[in-house]
């Protein structure tokens, strides 16, 4: 049997942020669960929104990012969310064995999304990325099993421990966020 799916395209040749709307479209659809994994997570107002949104709806919301980062000012720009999204509810994983690169998301039961497109602004707007969009429960049970051994593998981030960091990783975080639309 087949799956029906859609190839998203998105980048700088493109009028919209095709990759950026239809996230945000289904994240404020979203019922149950959205998992995201991605290596890096440097979200635009609408995206972070949308987020917030679906956990105040009661949705289960679950952000897998590796702990050890390749770019350090991206490192540092993406960790600048991290308040954000825990006072939201939003469940960060920091996965451990080594830098993750997989880009992909789930949402409930029947959507499944894979492709080049990280979770930022850059990949939104600039890059030229493409993204396979799944409509296939089995599709996202498959998906389901890596995320699971992406979580088993993770340490999930508190907000007390993160509130433990000290104030001059703070300050860093929050200079290298100054410049994320350029990361």
């Amino acid at each position: 049997g087949g799956s029906a799916a859609q190839v998203l395209p998105s980048g700088p040749g493109y009028e919209r942020e095709n990759a950026q709307e239809l996230l945000v479209h289904l994240f404020h659809l979203a019922q149950r669960r959205i998992v995201i994994t991605t290596p890096y997570f440097v979200p635009d107002v609408p995206f972070l929104q949308a987020l917030r949104t679906a956990v105040r709806r009661g949705v289960e919301v679950r952000l897998v990012v590796a702990k050890p980062v390749d770019k350090w000012v991206m490192g540092l720009a993406q960790r600048s969310y991290f308040d954000e999204l825990l006072s939201a509810g939003v469940h960060i994983h920091l996965y451990r064995p080594h830098f993750l690169h997989a880009k992909h998301v789930s949402i409930d039961d029947d959507i499944a999304i894979v492709g080049s497109v990280n979770m930022d602004i850059r990949s939104f707007a600039l890059n030229a990325e493409v993204a396979l969009v799944v409509y296939d429960p089995a599709v996202v049970t498959a998906m389901r099993t890596v995320q699971e051994r992406y979580f088993a593998d993770s340490v999930e981030l508190t907000s007390e421990a993160w509130a433990q960091r000290p104030l001059w990783l703070r300050v860093a975080q929050n200079t290298a966020r100054l410049g994320d639309s350029l990361l």
